[in-house]
């Protein structure tokens, strides 16, 4: 093969190497850890804490409101009981117990709708775990699959750097320091109707009777990279 072919088959295999090193990079990933069953842990835990946090607000109010029905049991027993006389007082305290009737109803109201968001929550928990349990039991089904996938990549991974290794070494040094200098990429075009195939520039006529003799390293004008016949 020709300097130039070479330099192209050693940049394919390159290019190659660096897409298998891609795939093992992202296989090893996700059978470290799977982002969709990350990803249904964490809804799981926020679907708890939201859990946990409406059952806190229940025991509070539930709390809360038996104190005030004890407090309001206590001041209507008082106002019946026939011990206060005075107009006054009695007016006072009968206005007292209406507003605490209707502060004891404003809290039932607003039990009412805690034990609601209470249920949706635990719906909210149960759905998200079962779709944990889902992630985990497609993980696990994808898992040989993809540690067969694993080991085909990591061989052809070790095969392909031995072949560019192989082929770096038969490129004459002026070649390989010509490849180095490009700061292109990829750094090796095709030629097809007298045109570089990364840019699209024509290549003088010069040009292409060096490139068809193929033993000198040509390098688009335009562009800089090094050009083979296609």
């Amino acid at each position: 093969m020709k300097p130039a072919q070479l330099l192209l088959a050693y940049m394919r295999l390159v290019e190659r190497e660096r897409e298998l090193r891609d795939q093992i990079e992202s296989v090893e990933s996700l059978l470290a850890s799977d982002p969709n069953i990350a990803h249904a842990e964490e809804t799981l835990a926020t679907a708890r804490a939201e859990q946990q946090a409406i059952q806190l607000r229940l025991r509070e109010s539930d709390r809360d409101r038996e104190a005030h029905r004890t407090r309001l049991r206590s001041r209507e027993k008082e106002l019946m009981s026939g011990r206060i006389r005075n107009p006054t007082e009695l007016m006072q305290m009968n206005q007292e117990v209406q507003h605490m009737k209707a502060s004891f109803a404003v809290e039932e109201e607003t039990e009412l709708r805690l034990m609601e968001e209470g249920e949706l929550a635990d719906q909210a928990v149960l759905e998200a775990s079962e779709r944990l349990q889902e992630a985990r039991t497609r993980s696990a089904g994808d898992e040989p699959g993809l540690r067969r996938d694993l080991e085909a990549w990591q061989s052809e991974l070790a095969a392909v750097k031995a072949d560019s290794e192989a082929a770096w070494a038969q490129v004459p040094a002026a070649a390989q320091r010509a490849y180095l200098r490009v700061r292109a990429h990829p750094p090796v075009a095709e030629v097809d109707r007298n045109q570089c195939q990364e840019c699209h520039v024509t290549v003088t006529s010069s040009g292409m009777q060096v490139l068809r003799k193929g033993d000198d390293i040509v390098q688009c004008e335009n562009c800089g990279r090094i050009l083979v016949m296609a």
